[in-house]
């Protein structure tokens, strides 16, 4: 009787809760802020569309930008204030510690993409942000501070006094300390060509991540919920937030 060999056993996922739905929410806020902030900035930098009829006053897309522009920057600074004052709280497992730059984080974010370029070394898998994404977070935060920063520099010196009080002749004061306006849009460009370096970087290792290693985190980022075999949900189950994969 011939005999067939065994099939092996298939490999047992299951569905992990690694954020909340509000914290998928506030990424896709963060995301189309930040598109629509790029795409209005770039025609405020060099206008190069002119939409109307008649007198130039009569041509409103400057005026429809710079209003897009500055409604996407409060929605921005709105989520990042609501997302950093929930990382301090139990809701969302004080994560502010996972994206500190601490030399525990930064030597884990090392680690991890060594293991990437390489796949040789021992790596963790994490249930929650790993210390290469938390010192990317940390890196996104600082860009959009300066940007910020920059951004009301480049608008409150010609702002209305009476409702921004003493903010105007501080920025004025900051302006001139820095070299002028055209130094401080000369930074804020800058950081956007950086901004947009880190969303095709993020995008791309999110698709390779999620090819390599089949967690569904692009899934992740719209329900919540990532794939992890038996073995690690086990560790996790444990209390612990890692798991180590131990490879030449």
């Amino acid at each position: 009787m011939a005999s067939y060999p065994k099939a092996a056993p298939k490999k047992v996922y299951y569905l992990v809760r690694t954020r909340s739905l509000f914290s998928c929410f506030l990424h896709w806020v963060f995301f189309l802020s930040v598109v629509v902030l790029i795409l209005t900035g770039f025609y405020i930098a060099s206008p190069l569309l002119f939409h109307g009829h008649g007198e130039a006053f009569q041509a409103y897309i400057m005026g429809y930008a710079r209003l897009s522009h500055f409604v996407a920057a409060t929605f921005l600074i709105a989520g990042f204030a609501l997302r950093l004052y929930l990382s301090f709280f139990l809701c969302s497992r004080h994560d502010i510690l996972d994206i500190l730059p601490t030399p525990k984080n930064i030597a884990g974010a090392a680690k991890l993409a060594f293991y990437y370029l390489t796949f040789h070394g021992p790596h963790h898998i994490y249930r929650y942000v790993n210390p290469l994404g938390g010192i990317g977070v940390f890196s996104l935060i600082t860009f959009c501070a300066v940007q910020i920063g920059t951004g009301f520099l480049l608008y409150l010196p010609c702002a209305d006094p009476i409702f921004w009080g003493g903010a105007v002749p501080l920025a004025q004061s900051l302006v001139l300390k820095l070299g002028g306006l055209q130094s401080v849009r000369l930074i804020h460009h800058i950081v956007m060509f950086f901004l947009m370096a880190f969303i095709v970087i993020h995008v791309y290792l999110q698709i390779w991540k999620n090819t390599m290693f089949e967690e569904a985190d692009i899934a992740s980022i719209f329900s919540g919920y990532k794939m992890f075999p038996e073995e690690i949900v086990r560790v996790f189950d444990k209390g612990f937030e890692s798991y180590e994969v131990k490879e030449e």
